[in-house]
């Protein structure tokens, strides 16, 4: 039985084996790439989630003690949600507005010193697109 060579495969119309991986290569490379992102989006869902739950939804608070996020200059949300991790803004203790969660005590420095810097800018971006 003869071997396939690259001539041959090129000869019959294949693809030769370095274009196959070269076209492997870039499939990865681009499959590397989007899924953190994939992730990261995932992850920032479940952040705002948590955010809705007091905020509602969208951002837009309906409470008269909870302000609204939507539409809120990022750079404004996301200073105020550092202070707020710094201890440095009033840190009332509430608890959940709304959906199935449980009515445990929170507040505002708990929630923002969990996150990172990373979190608190998408969120931060997040709701100035609201």
């Amino acid at each position: 039985m003869k071997a396939a060579t690259n001539e041959n495969l090129q000869s019959t119309g294949n693809p030769s084996m370095r274009q196959q991986i070269h076209r492997n290569a870039v499939a990865l490379i681009c499959l590397l790439l989007l899924c953190p992102a994939a992730a990261a989006s995932q992850d920032v869902q479940s952040l705002v989630g948590e955010c809705e739950a007091c905020h509602g939804p969208g951002g837009a608070s309906v409470e008269d003690d909870v302000p609204s996020l939507s539409g809120m200059d990022a750079d404004t949300l996301l200073k105020a949600m550092e202070e707020f991790s710094y201890y440095e803004r009033h840190c009332t203790t509430t608890t959940y507005r709304s959906g199935d969660r449980p009515k445990t005590p929170l507040n505002m420095c708990n929630v923002a010193s969990a996150l990172n810097d990373q979190e608190r800018r998408q969120l931060a971006e997040y709701f100035e697109a609201r």
